[in-house]
C-alpha cells in the first residue's frame, strides 16, 4: 500500500475516539524517533530506538551489546542535544532488544563471506615445505588435511 494511502487511512482511524489517544502517542513516537535519529551516529540509526520517557528517563532500545556500549558513551551528548530540543530527559536507559532468529540470520548471511579462503600457489608451496621439515606430529596432519581440502575447493 503507498504511504500516502496508509497516511490517510490512519487519519481516517484517528478520528474514531478508541484509537485517537493510541494513534496521537504513535505519531509522537514517530516524530521523537526521527529527531533522535538527526542526533545520533548515522551508522547506529538502523540498531536502536526510542521506547518511551518516564519520569525523565529515557528508554532506548539496541540491538546488540556493542551498539548499547556505544550509545552509553554519547549518552552525556545525547543530554543535552535532547534538552536542547525541549524533551524533559534527565536519563537514559539502554536496553538490549534482541531481534528474533530470523532478522538476525539474515544480518549475518548478508555480511558473511560465503566463498571459502583459499590458499595461493605460493602459499600452499610453503606448506608444503613446512610439512615436510616437520616430524610426523598432529600439526604436519592437519597442513596434510588443509593442504587437501584445497585441492578439492
Amino acid at each position: 500500500m503507498p504511504p500516502h494511502k496508509v497516511d490517510s487511512y490512519l487519519n481516517l482511524l484517528g478520528k474514531a475516539p478508541e484509537y485517537e489517544s493510541l494513534l496521537s502517542t504513535a505519531r509522537q513516537l514517530s516524530i521523537d524517533q526521527s529527531i533522535f535519529h538527526k542526533l545520533i551516529p548515522v551508522q547506529l540509526t538502523q540498531y536502536c530506538s526510542l521506547s518511551r520517557i518516564t519520569n525523565g528517563k529515557l528508554t532506548i532500545l539496541a540491538e546488540n551489546g556493542a551498539i548499547a556500549a556505544k550509545l552509553k558513551q554519547l549518552s552525556p551528548s545525547l543530554l543535552c542535544k535532547l534538552q536542547q530540543y525541549g524533551w524533559e530527559v534527565t536519563s537514559f536507559q539502554i536496553l538490549v532488544q534482541a531481534q528474533n532468529s530470523a532478522t538476525n540470520s539474515k544480518y549475518y548471511e548478508k555480511h558473511r563471506d560465503k566463498t571459502k579462503p583459499k590458499l595461493s600457489v605460493t602459499g600452499k608451496e610453503c606448506f608444503n615445505q613446512l610439512a615436510a621439515t616437520l616430524p610426523d606430529s598432529e600439526l604436519r596432519d592437519a597442513i596434510h588435511s588443509l593442504l587437501k581440502k584445497q585441492e578439492i575447493t
